[in-house]
């Protein structure tokens, strides 16, 4: 990684600090809910999906939609660096920024099935299948913003991939492999999960290969 793109991932985090400590609090606060009981876990887990969700939207449409509606990019057309360059920092920055906050409330929530007596150690692979799903989720969102360029097309992407989240977690408790062991006392690793997982992963190296494929044919800044 060379300076200039070190600056523009710095740039990014600098930007969006805000909305990442804003995000981090109210999901560990939502957590910390979420321990007190049946009936709060219910409510602290619709605030942690919520505020990872929120996030992954935000950091996209502020940091790609809003920079292209505000014509920042005139400020990069000054910059030494190509196209794919851009869109590389860019993609590589907004990544970093919600990994940080994604990382530090998936291993709280996951901590969470571990410790709280009430809930089924079981849960455990379909709480990870859920965290890595939210990682995606964003991604696709991300990649969607550098190729939509119609505010309600893109507000079209973000309810399509909400509605995605929750028919991912009403379809992964249909699947036998995790449904049959949801309840178990120890969380039971099998072809299943390994699938899910695979699939999931492989989908989000797509989406964040797929801006960097198109960036790597432009050969100006002009029509990011």
């Amino acid at each position: 990684m060379n300076a200039l793109t070190r600056q523009l991932v710095a740039r990014e985090f600098h930007q969006h600090r805000a909305m990442l400590l804003v995000a981090t609090l109210v999901g560990l606060g939502s957590l910390v809910v979420a321990a007190g009981g049946p009936v709060a876990f219910n409510v602290g887990f619709l605030v942690w999906l919520t505020a990872l969700i929120a996030l992954g939207v935000l950091l996209a449409m502020f940091g790609i939609t809003g920079e292209r509606k505000e014509r920042a990019l005139l400020f990069v057309l000054s910059l030494p660096i190509s196209p794919a360059g851009y869109v590389r920092a860019k993609l590589l920055g907004l990544l970093l920024c919600f990994l940080g906050p994604w990382a530090l409330l998936s291993s709280g929530a996951l901590a969470l099935v571990l410790l709280a007596p009430g809930i089924a150690d079981g849960l455990l692979p379909y709480g990870v299948l859920l965290c890595v799903y939210l990682l995606l989720n964003f991604t696709l969102v991300l990649c969607a913003t550098f190729h939509v360029r119609s505010e309600g097309a893109m507000g079209g992407v973000i309810i399509v991939t909400n509605m995605g989240v929750s028919l991912f977690m009403m379809g992964a408790t249909q699947l036998p492999g995790l449904s049959a062991h949801m309840a178990a006392s120890a969380p039971v690793w099998n072809e299943t999960f390994w699938l899910a997982l695979a699939l999931e992963l492989g989908a989000t190296a797509l989406a964040l290969s797929l801006p960097l494929l198109v960036a790597a044919r432009r050969r100006d800044l002009q029509g990011l």
